[in-house]
């Protein structure tokens, strides 16, 4: 696929997975590092003496040791640069200028070359300086702000996240840079937002009241909070499991199916049969109905769940049709059979021990992906060759334009996870037709919020913000004459997706073989929960369910407690930038060679790679990670901290992060805990995590008395790690946010205007852009037939005739 692309990584824990990512599709990496090595090399989790974050994260790459303050070593760099690709950094504008390396300066260097800075919160802005840590831009993010229990502070997930979205967006908009060079001949530079990277895992939450929704969401553990607690997570004999019940016509008929179950087993009644609580829920939220029966079916649920064993619900689930998992920790993830059906995992030698590691995020059935070797030593490559290979050739220069333009997607994608993919292609330029009913209706668009509180199939903000730029037909696959039009645009389509389990688009005549027999060279991208094959590949459901299977429900809450999740469908926010790395791969291979292929990804298997340190833990010592609040293995003080409350939030908390020990000095001097500076057994890293509970007390105690504002002021001017844990409403201010122009008011046919997100990464020279808020219910119909299938009159007026378009 990119084996002649040559990538210099300059990150540390920064960027680690996203040349890692970069590694799986081919690309030649050498990863600079400093004397004495990465700080990634010193992260904890340890095992004799290494690190698992390098183990995990350093795997398929090359080490060069470079002093960049000697003029030898630096030489030696601009030599790297001007025969690269490929250049990702974290450096802020003032950095990179500080180092000699702007963008500028690099462009000079190598005109072709595709630079990716990954920072905290932008190359550039009021807070691009900021110290930060992976639980102050979660903080920053608005997710961190839905996680937890509602009685406790907000919670992160136990192995760090933020870093990891920002890497993996970067891996993709890396390959969408060099897709575009293929055309134009030039390369760019790619500046991306941990900050922004992270609020995808928001899930469009953050919306909610410049959309007028009327309330905040709000966490609740194991669920989520819209005006009342939705639940989706039940304790069972043994542990928990995630159970989908929720609102819109679309769960309908799941939601019957689970209670059908449980009276058979006599915990409920008909009457719960035969309630329609999908619709009943939607009502609910929308405050029209009282919430007091809902509360009630959940008591007979869980009276249900009890009496099983984890196993046993997610067997018989998964007959039924039941949108039920199991919310594994990282043990009950390696013992599940589906896993080793796929040869998912990969044995890899690691400190003379062989142990299953996560392999191929994607299955694709051209170019199969190789899982990377082990991770190289410091400096493995000494005074070897650095690049093999010569200057590839590029043409000449073509005027800009969005990088995927004449990019061609029909798209059979819903809810979150496959919108959220198609949409990043969408706003870098391709034509993208979704595909939907009006009889199975997409459940995104029966999900709250809404605009301006009015419940609506054309007023959902998620569905909105999911589906901006995309063109929407209706068209029944069962219908001959609807075959005939999806047959067009097959031919007419470069990719074909969906994130239906196997028997979907199969059952409609529209399998990868039967695509192929109409377009040979089509690309097939499908994504569901478990993949395509397998033993689980026929288990229906959404990224909760994918969020317990692969442990981060595990991972997120609270020791003594029951574990809260992240927000809602986690892997929904995760998987498709592993999509976007694939099918920039296949578009790749298909340049060369002209060749489609069939692409299978699972979120599950996806998001696994987000937890390999906690794998490969597990692998070499049998420890288990599990959720500890906000603590950190590595840093102390590390939590999340009460404050006054403000005009824009009816609780206050502030997330507070010492990662070096000047800074817990700095803390104190800030917060006037004298004694707590000079107390001898604080003033290492290793005596503070020893003191936690009582140190946490009275650094609470302190922050308690501070609006929230006020102290993250106080304390980012002493340069320590701090962040505000942002709500809705303290997001749509956010300086930074306002900065990259993150929240934009788009056009919105059915209402006028919608406020979405912006792209989650910045191309310099080929920006993408959001021109419209996500379709209306069949909006293109005609505009489809017509102007892209070139259907004329009589055609269409037969289409409709023959109810094809629903």
């Amino acid at each position: 696929m990119f084996n002649d692309i040559k990538v210099l990584d300059l990150t540390d824990i920064e960027g680690v997975f996203c040349s890692y990512l970069l590694s799986h599709v081919g690309c030649e990496v050498i990863t600079i590092e400093p004397p004495g090595g990465a700080k990634t090399r010193q992260m904890e989790p340890l095992h004799e003496g290494e690190s698992l974050w390098w183990q995990a994260y350093g795997r398929g790459k090359n080490s060069l040791v470079l002093a960049l303050s000697h003029a030898e070593d630096r030489e030696t760099l601009i030599e790297l640069i001007a025969h690269a690709d490929v250049l990702i950094h974290n450096f802020t504008h003032t950095q990179a200028q500080n180092l000699g390396l702007s963008y500028a300066t690099l462009e000079a260097l190598n005109p072709t070359l595709v630079v990716a800075a990954i920072t905290a919160f932008g190359s550039e802005g009021p807070k691009a300086d900021w110290p930060a840590s992976d639980l102050t831009v979660w903080a920053a993010s608005g997710a961190q702000y839905l996680s937890g229990d509602a009685d406790r502070a907000p919670v992160r997930t136990s192995i760090p996240q933020t870093f990891q979205h920002a890497s993996a967006d970067a891996a993709g908009a890396v390959l969408i840079g060099l897709y575009e060079r293929n055309r134009s001949g030039r390369g760019q530079f790619i500046d991306v937002s941990a900050q922004a990277s992270s609020a995808q895992a928001a899930l469009g939450a953050n919306l909610a009241i410049p959309n007028g929704s009327g309330y905040e969401v709000q966490r609740t553990a194991g669920g989520l909070q819209a005006t009342f607690p939705i639940q989706l997570t039940w304790p069972c004999q043994d542990g928990y499991v995630a159970v989908t019940l929720l609102f819109g016509p679309s769960f309908d008929e799941p939601n019957r199916r689970l209670l059908s179950w449980c009276m058979e087993a006599g915990f409920c009644t008909q009457e719960d049969v035969d309630t329609q609580w999908g619709q009943e829920l939607m009502a609910m939220t929308a405050q029209q109905k009282s919430p007091e029966p809902y509360f009630e079916l959940c008591k007979k649920i869980e009276r249900f769940t009890l009496t099983h064993t984890q196993q046993a619900l997610f067997e018989e689930g998964v007959k039924r049709g039941i949108y039920i998992a199991p919310t594994f920790d990282i043990s009950g993830l390696m013992a599940e059979p589906h896993f080793q059906a796929r040869d998912y995992w990969h044995g890899l030698e690691v400190m003379d021990n062989v142990i299953p590691v996560p392999g191929a995020f994607a299955k694709m059935s051209e170019t199969p992906i190789t899982p990377p070797l082990r991770s190289p030593s410091l400096n493995n490559i000494g005074d070897k060759p650095y690049f093999t290979g010569g200057p590839i050739e590029l043409p000449e220069p073509d005027p800009s334009e969005l990088p995927l333009a004449g990019l061609k997607v029909l798209d059979f994608m819903w809810v979150i996870a496959g919108p959220f993919f198609t949409r990043v292609l969408a706003n870098y330029g391709a034509t993208v037709i979704k595909v939907e009913s009006t009889i199975r209706l997409e459940p995104a668009r029966g999900a709250p919020t809404f605009k301006d509180a009015e419940p609506g199939v054309d007023r959902g903000v998620p569905y909105a913000n999911f589906n901006t730029d995309k063109m929407s037909i209706t068209v029944d696959p069962a219908n001959p004459a609807g075959r005939a039009v999806i047959s067009d645009l097959v031919k007419w389509a470069d990719v074909v997706t969906d994130s239906f389990s196997p028997k979907a688009m199969v059952g409609w005549g529209l399998g990868y073989e039967d695509l192929r027999a109409i377009n040979p060279d089509i690309i097939m991208l499908s994504s569901c929960l478990m993949g395509q094959t397998g033993p689980r590949a026929s288990v229906a459901g959404y990224g909760n369910m994918a969020a317990a299977l692969s442990g981060f429900y595990d991972l997120t809450g609270w020791s003594d407690r029951s574990p809260a999740g992240p927000y809602l469908a986690y892997t929904d926010g995760v998987a498709p930038r592993f999509m976007l790395v694939a099918l920039m791969s296949a578009l790749e291979h298909r340049r060369r060679t002209g060749k489609g292929q069939r692409i299978d990804i699972s979120q599950a298997e996806a998001a696994i790679h987000l937890l390999s340190p906690g794998i490969f833990e597990h692998g070499l010592s049998d420890d288990i990670w599990h959720r500890a609040g906000n603590r950190d293995r590595h840093f102390a003080p590390h939590g999340v901290f009460p404050t006054l409350p403000d005009a824009l939030s009816s609780e206050g908390w502030i997330a507070i992060a010492v990662t070096r020990d000047e800074e817990w000095l700095y803390l104190c001097k800030a917060l006037g805990l004298i004694e707590l500076a000079h107390d001898e057994r604080l003033q290492s890293r290793e005596g503070r995590l020893q003191h936690q509970d009582w140190l946490e007390e009275a650094i609470g105690a302190k922050t308690r008395t501070y609006a929230p504002f006020e102290l993250q002021a106080k304390l980012i001017a002493a340069r320590v790690p701090t962040h505000v844990v942002q709500n809705s409403a303290q997001a749509q201010i956010d300086p930074q946010f306002l900065h990259r122009n993150h929240f934009i008011e788009a056009p919105h046919t059915p209402t006028g205007t919608m406020v979405v997100e912006n792209t989650r990464f910045q191309l310099s020279r080929t920006p993408g852009r959001v021109a419209r808020a996500g379709p209306e219910l069949g909006e293109h119909n005609f505009q489809v037939l017509q102007e892209i299938l070139g259907y004329d009159d009589d055609q269409i007026a037969d289409i409709y005739a023959s109810l094809a378009m629903e």
